[in-house]
């Protein structure tokens, strides 16, 4: 090899060679102290355009489980009122049925209406009560749409039937009146009246019956609907952290093969930058 002092070639090789050291070096410790393998679009730019798209679905599956438990408790708001709707109807029936057996004078006909009513009187209350955040459960509801995916399809949707029971959806009275009573003029008008009641009652049972039956079928679809996306939130989780992620233990392994190579390029440049001195040797003049 010749000697030339105009360019130390094997200084310039070497310091290139740190840099590069020194710059992967460099990454090494930013994953480490970050936790990430991605830390900027430079690194990886696919890689980052799919993490940030798990990261988004995962967020937006998020909201959708919360969505979906909104839907649960709006249910429960109404199945519990529809519960206690049809305990009262249930007891209005025994007062009914009460009412149709001859062996009660007018003056106890008088407290099985005063019962009657008042039990009436509370399905209104409990119709106009039952309520979720503001919306009505049992009174004048309409549809509501739960958004339980994460695009705008009708797959994403599940629908909470109207369950209205007022007195007047459930055909024993109008508004908050009762239609039916347990009185009359006498006492076969009262036991005419009683029968009546009965057969209005038992109506209004089943109906009743039949719209727990659409909010259970709702809830049910609700409660599978969470399930499935806290799985898929999960996924979508895992499946970024793949992505993102950085592998700590190979990066310690590198981190450690790196120190050891710059220590020793940093070594070898020293001993490369007195090669120049060898000219002064030659000269005589060292």
């Amino acid at each position: 090899m010749s000697v030339v002092i105009a360019a130390n070639l094997v200084s310039l090789r070497l310091q290139t060679q740190l840099k590069k050291t020194t710059a992967e070096l460099g990454s090494v410790y930013t994953r480490l102290g970050s936790g990430l393998r991605i830390n900027s679009g430079a690194e990886d730019p696919a890689g980052l355009a799919l993490a940030d798209k798990l990261r988004s679905q995962s967020k937006l599956f998020a909201v959708a489980v919360r969505n979906a438990n909104d839907g649960l408790s709006f249910a429960a708001v109404a199945d519990a009122g529809l519960s206690e709707i049809t305990s009262l109807l249930q007891r209005m029936s025994e007062l009914a049925n009460q009412g149709a057996n001859s062996l009660y004078s007018i003056t106890q006909r008088s407290a099985m209406q005063t019962e009657f009513a008042a039990l009436g009187s509370e399905i209104t209350r409990i119709s106009d009560t039952s309520q979720f955040n503001g919306f009505a459960a049992l009174n004048n509801s309409s549809d509501k749409t739960i958004q339980v995916g994460i695009s705008s399809d009708a797959n994403s949707r599940i629908t909470i039937g109207s369950v209205t029971a007022t007195l007047g959806d459930l055909g024993i009275g109008s508004g908050s009146t009762l239609t039916y009573s347990l009185t009359g003029i006498s006492i076969d008008a009262a036991m005419s009246a009683s029968r009546q009641a009965i057969t209005a009652l038992a109506a209004a049972v089943d109906e009743v019956a039949f719209r727990r039956g659409v909010v259970g079928a709702a809830s049910e679809r609700l409660r599978a609907a969470v399930n499935t996306l806290s799985v898929m939130r999960e996924n979508a989780l895992a499946a970024e952290s793949q992505v993102r992620d950085a592998d700590i233990a190979e990066d310690v392994a590198k981190l450690a093969r790196l120190q050891v190579l710059e220590k020793s390029q940093v070594a070898l440049l020293a001993q490369a930058n007195q090669e120049p001195n060898l000219v002064l040797k030659l000269l005589g003049t060292s």
